[in-house]
């Protein structure tokens, strides 16, 4: 199952002086990504680099860089934290203030994929989850035993609506949506269930 970051992360560290703060947060297209990593600079002007990687599966884009470190030192390690991690949908900056001593190329990697991986355990990647949204609609003398069957087996009700009949509008998830169909929840006589959209999160 692909993960996505369902909040903003940051974590902060000091190597020799130099601190490191990383900052990582979900998005869905490359100019959403452009966009914070030019807010990210905006809010750090005398920072020596930003370091980003981000990358989106809506245009398949994945993009990196160095921002004036070594080639291969901190835009590539930030990615792998990424990548080995299986988050989707992401855009990672690591912030550096120089203190004035190097760290040299093996010092950069971990310093940058420590700060990037702390961000992402921060912002508390978790399992992507997939819902689709039902109308099922239903006679009145019917309402209070369908309510109870979804209610018992967890499928939220997001809107209810009395009108010749009653209508409730509800979330299932793909785990559920087999036994939906197939009558199994609800188990009453119900005229109509229509899909009308769906969920990720």
């Amino acid at each position: 199952m692909p993960l996505i970051l369902p909040k903003p992360g940051t974590y902060e560290l000091e190597e020799k002086r130099s601190k490191f703060i990383g900052y990582c947060i979900s998005v869905n297209n490359e100019p959403e990504a452009k966009a914070i990593i030019a807010e990210v600079r905006a809010a750090h002007p005398k920072a020596a680099h930003n370091v980003y990687a981000y990358s989106t599966l809506d245009d398949n884009i994945i993009r990196m860089s160095d921002d004036g470190e070594p080639s291969g030192s901190a835009g590539m390690p930030v990615l792998n934290v990424f990548q080995k991690s299986g988050v989707i949908n992401y855009v990672c900056v690591v912030t550096r203030y120089f203190g004035g001593t190097l760290l040299g190329a093996g010092g950069l990697v971990r310093a940058y994929s420590k700060a990037a991986k702390g961000a992402m355990e921060a912002a508390g990647a978790q399992e992507q989850i997939t819902t689709k949204l039902y109308k099922v609609t239903c006679a009145y003398n019917r309402f209070d035993q369908i309510k109870y069957n979804f209610e018992k087996q967890e499928i939220p009700i997001l809107q209810t609506e009395f009108t010749t009949h009653c209508e409730l509008n509800v979330e299932v998830t793909e785990f559920q949506e087999a036994k939906f169909l197939e009558g199994e929840i609800y188990t009453a006589e119900v005229l109509q269930v229509s899909k009308h959209g769906v969920k990720t999160w």
